[in-house]
């Protein structure tokens, strides 16, 4: 009985082997399986026929999608025989393996294809090839290595004026190895986010001598703890990490070069001394008096004669300034 299905299988074959090959992994595979082989047809020919055979595979194939793959083996389908006299099959197989996966563990699977084979028979021999069809269970049992359950069948086998001609059934349970296949999680990524650079601090306040104290003193005035207040909170809002404070006091030039760098270092300690009790680390703070160096005023006061203009001239040079550096953390 010849069936005309060669060249739909082979086809269907050809179509798997060319799907998109777009995959997560390089998966190719290899097995081996061993089973039972029954030739339909061979009653047929003789009273005495030996249908059953065992069989005997080994195969290799590429998954180019967890639903298309192309397989290549060998197929040993036995030795049956007709009132004595053998009848064996073995050649090679190709075919196109459509799968569906049923879940994480198990799918099951359509193979079309041929079958090249060899035949021995009623004392003589043939080569040909027959159309194949299967379909089988896979169970995974890890990334390494599946087992399956495969049912083929065959028509056509040999001859029937040489070697007897029978279609074939093979059922074989195999082993199969995956080498290079891992089970592929999409990763949960989470948003890189960059550490913020920190921003350095380096911040100057200047605050008038004449807000602050008297003229030629260094106690505070009422309205210069409110001025110093002020500036404790400024500092507060910097939040400087590991800051330091230098407090500089600066008098006018009217009167001796040692009243005034005494009075600017008193001036300056009086300032310092209130930060820390406000809350500055006394080790952090330094103070300097520079008496009447670096003026404000420059020479603009120099044509200026009484005492009273010139003091009131020289207000800006008279002035208490607090440098403070640190880092300063930048909230995310």
């Amino acid at each position: 009985m010849k069936m005309k299905m060669a060249p739909t299988l082979i086809a269907l074959a050809i179509a798997a082997m060319g799907t998109s090959t777009a995959q997560a992994a390089d998966d190719w595979y290899t097995g081996m399986g061993a089973g039972w082989a029954y030739g339909h047809d061979l009653d047929s020919f003789g009273l005495d026929a030996d249908k059953d055979a065992t069989a005997l595979s080994l195969f290799g194939g590429y998954n180019f999608t967890e639903n298309f793959a192309a397989e290549l083996g060998y197929l040993y389908a036995g030795k049956g025989g007709v009132d004595g006299v053998d009848f064996k099959t073995q050649g090679a197989t190709l075919s196109g393996i459509a799968r569906l996966p049923l879940g994480d563990i198990f799918s099951v699977f359509a193979e079309g294809g041929a079958y090249f084979n060899h035949v021995n028979g009623n004392g003589d021999s043939d080569n040909g090839t027959s159309p194949l069809a299967g379909l089988g269970l896979t169970a995974k049992l890890s990334d390494l290595i599946d087992v399956q359950a495969r049912y083929r069948y065959m028509w056509d086998l040999g001859d029937d004026q040489k070697t007897w001609q029978t279609d074939m059934s093979v059922a074989t349970l195999e082993l199969v190895m995956h080498p290079n296949r891992t089970s592929y999680v999409a990763p949960v990524v989470a948003p890189v986010v960059a550490e913020p650079a920190p921003v350095v601090v380096d911040k100057n306040f200047s605050l008038s001598s004449d807000v602050l104290f008297a003229f030629g003193k260094s106690t505070l005035k009422p309205e210069g703890t409110a001025a110093l207040n002020t500036l404790y909170q400024q500092i507060v809002d910097v939040q400087p990490k590991d800051g330091s404070a230098v407090v500089v006091g600066y008098t006018d030039r009217i009167g001796s070069d040692a009243y005034n760098l005494k009075l600017s270092e008193a001036r300056a300690r009086t300032v310092a001394d209130f930060l820390v009790g406000k809350g500055l680390p006394a080790g952090k703070v330094a103070i300097e008096g520079r008496g009447e160096a670096n003026p404000v005023t420059g020479t603009q006061c120099d044509g200026v004669k009484g005492k009273a203009q010139l003091i009131s001239c020289l207000a800006p040079d008279r002035r208490v300034e607090v440098r403070v550096t640190g880092v300063q953390e930048v909230q995310q």
